[in-house]
């Protein structure tokens, strides 16, 4: 028999026999694997141009197919087409997810079955589901003409979500809000997002019913940690075409930033029930500097943190933000030890820098090497080595009180008087606003 152009793999002998006879008769050479088991190693040898593959089978199932193809650097050439009976939309996401190009329902129609894989076969046909690193360009008409309350060279900071994300969901409701990370950072004329924790939800819904509308939207993800990025999949503008959102954020050894995306929006596990639709854009950051669009520079560094956690410094109007949740400051600095050093010089001059402060002091002292801050420390660099004119502690610990946060507040800004900072201090509370004034 000649080297195939397409496998079919499936148990069912009327299904698997229809569909190679029906392809055949075009003129394709087709091979018939019926014992899944058996299909890897029928691919390996025959290296089709094609695979059609059922989901359920007995030994392995399609999905799993799909992957070790797609993950295989000789064999992810290979297109394949999921023919199943199951109809939910998120087997169908869990097939894109796991790389399949196509997804075919059954009973299929007889009639088209073959000029759709032919289309398949040829690069085109079908709908396909939008994967982050390539997304199609689905807005058909302008988005509507709106505008926010922003003047020329006004810029307004609002904290969404500011809270670390809790072992066991509290019972008890906060004045300072449950919500886990996200910032927004407006200008007349741009929206810039800082994480996508829990936060994220609510500035979603604002902007999809028109409050501070903008059709392009940045979002910077600091690292991989669930309180970070939960929200991601139920943000949403990602599920409006009028929107074109650029998602970045830094590679991480054990995921990329492309896969946390993917799993975001396509996996059967994410809060996704449905596809983006939405212009998605995957940027992957280093330590260095980024100029985002004309007038907007963005900087990035590591954070003394577990994982590949980012730091990011934002320039724009002449204002300075920078954003590090999740970072802890030693305040002992020694020549085995220069990340306060390298923060000092990264921060510097911040107009406002929000920083973690899980702990209080005295918490601190037990909970030290962890990855986050305790009060003074943070204070005393915030003042001293970044000399920002606004500190905004974050990441507050999900087991604190509103009194425990409060005490922290005070003790800060009393410190402040004490030490004679020209700094204010502000606890990350959800919904509190900061309005700047920059260079138009």
């Amino acid at each position: 028999m000649p080297q195939p152009d397409i496998i079919v793999i499936d148990d069912d002998p009327m299904v698997g026999e229809l569909s190679r006879d029906l392809l055949t008769d075009e003129g394709y050479n087709v091979l018939l694997v019926q014992e899944s088991l058996k299909a890897l190693s029928a691919i390996r040898a025959n290296m089709p141009r094609l695979i059609i593959t059922d989901i359920m089978m007995p030994g392995i199932s399609g999905m799993d197919i799909c992957k070790e193809v797609k993950t295989d650097p000789a064999l992810k050439h290979i297109k394949i087409i999921v023919v199943s009976g199951k109809s939910q939309q998120v087997e169908k996401q869990r097939a894109f997810q796991f790389g399949a190009d196509f997804y075919l329902q059954k009973p299929y129609n007889v009639e088209t079955f073959s000029r759709t894989v032919k289309g398949i076969m040829d690069g085109f046909g079908g709908p396909q589901a939008p994967v982050p690193d390539s997304p199609a360009i689905l807005q058909e008409e302008p988005a509507p003409a709106r505008t926010n309350d922003l003047a020329p060279g006004q810029l307004r900071l609002t904290m969404w979500g500011a809270r670390g994300f809790p072992a066991v969901i509290p019972n008890t409701s906060s004045r300072h809000g449950r919500q886990t990370a996200c910032v927004s950072l407006e200008t007349s004329s741009s929206l810039f997002i800082f994480d996508a924790g829990t936060g994220i939800i609510p500035l979603g819904n604002e902007i999809i019913t028109g409050k501070n509308y903008y059709k392009e939207i940045w979002i910077f993800l600091t690292h991989f940690h669930m309180g970070n990025i939960i929200g991601l999949g139920s943000f949403k503008p990602i599920f409006d075409p009028n929107f074109s959102i650029h998602i970045i954020g830094a590679n991480d050894p054990e995921k990329s930033l492309k896969e946390v995306a993917q799993a975001a929006f396509y996996s059967s596990f994410a809060m996704a029930k449905h596809p983006p639709k939405a212009k998605i854009d995957i940027y992957e950051v280093l330590e260095d500097n980024y100029e985002l669009m004309p007038g907007v520079k963005l900087s990035g560094m590591y954070a003394n943190h577990p994982t590949s956690t980012m730091v990011y410094s934002l320039e724009t109007l002449g204002k300075k933000i920078v954003y590090s949740p999740d970072s802890e400051i030693w305040g002992d600095a020694t020549a085995f030890q220069d990340y306060d050093e390298k923060l000092a010089a990264f921060t510097k001059n911040a107009d406002i820098f929000i920083h973690d402060c899980m702990f209080s002091d005295e918490d601190y002292e037990t909970r030290k090497h962890e990855g986050h801050s305790g009060l003074t420390i943070v204070t005393d660099f915030a003042a001293e080595r970044a000399l920002a004119r606004d500190l905004i502690l974050t990441h507050l610990n999900p087991e604190y009180t509103d009194e425990k946060l409060d005490k922290m507040l005070l003790d800060a800004q009393t410190r402040i008087e004490t030490k004679g900072y020209a700094m204010n201090c502000h606890l990350a509370s959800e919904s509190k606003n900061f309005l700047l004034q920059g260079h138009p």
